[in-house]
C-alpha cells in the first residue's frame, strides 16, 4: 500500500498518520470530488457482529500523510458511507471505544487501500475492527507501599519482517498509587518488565552515603540519618530477574490481564574500574550496559564518577550480567567491550585498548551528476556476515560534506576480507568500487590490514518497479501479502520489498534493485517466518520468477498461494 508504507517504520508511519488526522475537524482540506462511494459495515472481527458509533476517517492513498478530508459515524447496524468521491485510491480508518484504532485490513505497518472508479467494487466493503485488551498492575515495595515513577516496559513477541523476535512496545510509569495501565492493545503475546530507585536514594551525601535530614538534637541542630545503600534490581514477568526467565501474557481480544509487581530492595554493588588516562587529551571512560529481552541493550542507571587519573567508580546498580565497554579518544568506543557478571562489589582493570589496524578512508560518488542526498549510509560486513561499522556520509543539508567522504579509524587489525554495501537511501547501489591499498572483486574488499586502505565508491540510484495484481480463482485478490524475494537470497535485508494488495488487488513495489528475484502474493503470509528459507521453499516454486533490470518498468499478474 503505496511507497512510503513499504518502508517507514511501524511507530513514525502511524505518527504521521496521526499527525495527518489531528486537525481541526471544521478546517478539513477539499474533498476530490466526483460520482463515486465507499460503502460498507464495521463488524467486530471475532463474532462478525456489526458496530455501532465507529468513527471513521478518509484520505487519499497517495501517501501516508495526506490529509484527512472526512470523518463520519457508522450508523446503528454499523454501516458507513463516504459520497461523492472522484476516482482514486482511498485508506479508511476505523476507532471505537474498547477496539484498538486501525487501518482497512493492516497488517504490520501495511493495510489495503480502497480502490474507487470504473468497473471497482467499493460499495461492498465489509471492515473487521479488532477488539482492543489491557494489562494493569500494581508496583509495591517491601513494606507494601505504592512504588512511584516506576518504569513499566511492554515488551511483545511477534513476527515482523519475517523474523519472530521481541521488541519493545512502550514505556508508561507507575502514579502515585503505584498503578499502572497498558491499553489499545491487539491480541497476541506480551510481557512486563519494571525498573525503580528506592525513593530514598535521592538524598545523597557528599562522598555518595544515602541520607536524609533527621530529627534536631537538644542543642537545635539538625542531624543527618544514614540510609540503608540498596537498589531495586530489574524485574520481569512475573517477578523473575533474567529476561530468558520471563513468562508470556497470551491476551485475547477485550481481555483484561493484571500484573503486579512486590520489590524488595538488595545492597547495591559498587564497580571500581580502572580506565587509564589516554594520551589523546580527551579523558578516557566506559560503559555499562545490560541485555535487554530481543538482544538490545539499556542503561542500568546508578551513578558514575571518574577521577582524572583514570579511576572511575559506578555505584548505585544490582548484582547481575552486564557488558562494559571503554570509551573516550577520537574513535569513541573501542571494541566490543566485556561481559562481566557481579556478584558484589568488584575491582578491573580496562586501560588496554583492542589493537586496531589501518584507516580505511574513502569518497562516495554518483555515477552520474552530483551526491545529492542529505545523508547516505554504508554498511561495512566481515567475511562472516557481522557488521563491523556504519558510515555516515553527508553530502547535503545544513552542516554537510559536499565531498561525500568518509573514514574508518579503528578497522580491527590483521587482514580482512570486507563487504560493503550501500543501505541508505534504499533505491541506491554501489556500482563500482576503486581502492588502493586492498584488492577489490564486485563489492568485496580484501586488505592484508598493514596499510591504509583508500575507497572511490561509485553510486547509482534505482527506478526499477514492479506493478502487478494479485488473483485468486480469477478475481483480484484484497489484503495479501506480496513478497519480492532475491533468488541467491543474498542482501535479504535490502533486497526484500513487500506491500499489501488493494481492494482491486493491486499493488506496486517500488526501488526494486537489479537482479533475480521471485514474486509471490500470500493470503496468509504475516504469520509466516518467511525469512527463513524451509518456511518459503514451499512457496517458492510458484511464485513468479522475474529479473529486473535498471530503470525498468514491469507489470505482472501473480496467483495468491
Amino acid at each position: 500500500m503505496s511507497v512510503l508504507r513499504t518502508f517507514v517504520t511501524g511507530s513514525v508511519l502511524l505518527a504521521l498518520a496521526g499527525l495527518a488526522r489531528a486537525q481541526n475537524p471544521f478546517d478539513l482540506p477539499p474533498r476530490p470530488n466526483g460520482p463515486y462511494e465507499i460503502r460498507g459495515v464495521v463488524v467486530d472481527a471475532n463474532t462478525g457482529e456489526p458496530l455501532p458509533e465507529v468513527e471513521l476517517s478518509i484520505q487519499e492513498s497517495a501517501q501516508p500523510t495526506s490529509p484527512t478530508f472526512e470523518v463520519i459515524q457508522s450508523d446503528s447496524n454499523g454501516k458507513f458511507r463516504f459520497a461523492n468521491l472522484a476516482e482514486g485510491k482511498y485508506s479508511v480508518r476505523a476507532s471505537r471505544q474498547g477496539y484498538a484504532e486501525q487501518e482497512f485490513l493492516q497488517h504490520e505497518n501495511f493495510w489495503t487501500g480502497i480502490a474507487v472508479g470504473p468497473g471497482k467494487d467499493s460499495i461492498h466493503v465489509r471492515f473487521p475492527l479488532r477488539r482492543s485488551a489491557t494489562i494493569a498492575g500494581q508496583v509495591t515495595d517491601e513494606n507494601g507501599e505504592a512504588v512511584r515513577r516506576a518504569n513499566v516496559t511492554l515488551w511483545t513477541e511477534q513476527i515482523e519482517n519475517g523474523v519472530r523476535n521481541i521488541t519493545r512496545v512502550q514505556d508508561v510509569q507507575t502514579d502515585d498509587q503505584g498503578r499502572y495501565r497498558l491499553g489499545h492493545l491487539l491480541a497476541g503475546k506480551y510481557s512486563v518488565s519494571i525498573q525503580a530507585t528506592p525513593w530514598y536514594s535521592r538524598y545523597t551525601l557528599t562522598g555518595g552515603i544515602p541520607a536524609i535530614s533527621g530529627a534536631t538534637t537538644s542543642t537545635g541542630k539538625d542531624t543527618q540519618i544514614a540510609l540503608p545503600d540498596v537498589v531495586y534490581p530489574v524485574l520481569y514477568y512475573p517477578s523473575v530477574r533474567d529476561w530468558h526467565g520471563m513468562e508470556w501474557i497470551n491476551l485475547q481480544a477485550g481481555q483484561g490481564e493484571t500484573a503486579d509487581f512486590h520489590l524488595v530492595p538488595e545492597p547495591s554493588v559498587h564497580l571500581q574500574v580502572y580506565v587509564g588516562t589516554g594520551g589523546s587529551g580527551q579523558r578516557p571512560n566506559a560503559a555499562l550496559s545490560m541485555e535487554f529481552p530481543g538482544g538490545g541493550e539499556g542503561n542500568v542507571g546508578g551513578n558514575t564518577a571518574v577521577s582524572d587519573s583514570g579511576e572511575m567508580e559506578i555505584s548505585g546498580i544490582a548484582a547481575g550480567s552486564y557488558r562494559l565497554q571503554r570509551a573516550g579518544g577520537p574513535t569513541g568506543f573501542s571494541g566490543e567491550g566485556q561481559r562481566i557478571d557481579l556478584s558484589g562489589s568488584s575491582e578491573l582493570r580496562l586501560d588496554e585498548a583492542p589493537a586496531s589496524g589501518s584507516a580505511i578512508r574513502g569518497v562516495l560518488r554518483m555515477e552520474e551528476g552530483e551526491l545529492k542526498v542529505d545523508q547516505a549510509i554504508l554498511q561495512l560486513k566481515d567475511a562472516q556476515g557481522h557488521a563491523l561499522n556504519g558510515l555516515y556520509v553527508s553530502a547535503g543539508g545544513e552542516g554537510a560534506n559536499p565531498t561525500g567522504s568518509f573514514a574508518i579509524e579503528n578497522v580491527p587489525a590483521g587482514p580482512q576480507v570486507l563487504q560493503l554495501s550501500i543501505v541508505q537511501p534504499q533505491d541506491f547501489v554501489v556500482k563500482k568500487i576503486e581502492a588502493k591499498g586492498a584488492k577489490v572483486s564486485g563489492t568485496t574488499i580484501e586488505t592484508d590490514g598493514t596499510q591504509e586502505v583508500n575507497l572511490i565508491v561509485t553510486v547509482a540510484q534505482s527506478s526499477s518497479m514492479i506493478e502487478g495484481t494479485a488473483m485468486k480463482n480469477g478475481k483480484p485478490f484484497a489484503g495479501a501479502m506480496i513478497l519480492l524475494v532475491p533468488e541467491d537470497g543474498t542482501e535479504i535485508e535490502r533486497r526484500v520489498r513487500r506491500d499489501q494488495s488493494d481492494s482491486d488487488g493491486t499493488f506496486r513495489l517500488p526501488m526494486v534493485l537489479p537482479g533475480k528475484y521471485a514474486l509471490m502474493a500470500l493470503e496468509n503470509g504475516w504469520e509466516m517466518e518467511w525469512s527463513k528459507p524451509e518456511v518459503l521453499r514451499p512457496f517458492v516454486g510458484k511464485a513468479v520468477k522475474m529479473k529486473v533490470l535498471e530503470g525498468q518498468v514491469q507489470s505482472v499478474v501473480v496467483e495468491v498461494e
